[in-house]
């Protein structure tokens, strides 16, 4: 039973080790996620600001377009001055255009890493759904094997006990029997005048073969 107890002692405790290692590889992989998740937000944001930025440089725009298109109908005598203005307009329409190119590359950029990151959060939460899952068969387990353990320690214990009387029974025989030979003794030592005394040995009378013998019965120690 003792080799059995400790084989199975180890299995448990390299049990209990992997149960033990495995949240925290679990709890570092969620942690690290977390902190992915929180900087991305944290773009989403960034880039959200950048669009109204973008969305109120429109407006402008097209508010000077239609303040353009008023000063071409309204003011033809004014001709000089209005090609100074057509020139600078040209100029702010060719920078927004510049603008409006740089934007959607980012904006390009931006969806690109926006479906990655939400490709790797479904691929890291089903994996994390695997490890709960097989950490949670882990620990029944665990609970099972645990629930054997105490079984086993429990029946241990009532070994022990039944040993324990067994040796106390054990030591009351050899009392009694201890007593019962001091009483034989005493007695082929005041009762046994009339038998010669050199016929009488110093450990107990002889048998029919010449060797010693317990009186009375015989007896074996338990």
């Amino acid at each position: 039973m003792f080799p059995f107890k400790v084989s199975k002692w180890m299995g448990l405790a390299c049990l209990r080790s992997l149960v033990v290692s495995s949240p925290n590889i679990r709890q570092k992989k969620l942690i690290h996620k977390l902190q992915e998740e929180k900087a991305f937000r944290e773009e989403m944001r960034i880039f959200r600001e950048k669009i109204e930025d973008f969305r109120e440089e429109m407006w402008n725009f097209r508010g000077k377009i239609r303040a353009f298109r008023g000063q071409i109908l309204g003011f033809w005598e004014e001709e000089r001055p209005f090609w100074e203005e057509e020139k600078t307009f040209w100029k702010e329409e060719k920078t927004f255009w510049e603008m409006e190119k740089f934007f959607r590359e980012e904006e390009k950029t931006f969806w690109k890493k926006y479906r990655t990151f939400w490709k790797e959060d479904k691929a890291f939460w089903k994996e994390d759904n695997a490890l709960w899952e097989r950490d949670r068969n882990l620990l029944q387990e665990d609970k099972a094997l645990w629930e054997e353990e105490k079984a086993l320690w429990v029946e241990e214990r009532a070994l022990l006990e039944e040993e324990k009387a067994l040796w106390e029974d054990k030591k009351s025989l050899w009392e009694e029997e201890n007593a019962l030979w001091e009483e034989e003794k005493a007695f082929w030592v005041e009762g046994g005048d009339h038998i010669p005394r050199e016929l009488v040995p110093a450990d107990g009378p002889y048998n029919a073969n010449g060797g010693p013998q317990s009186p009375a019965f015989p007896r074996s120690r338990a």
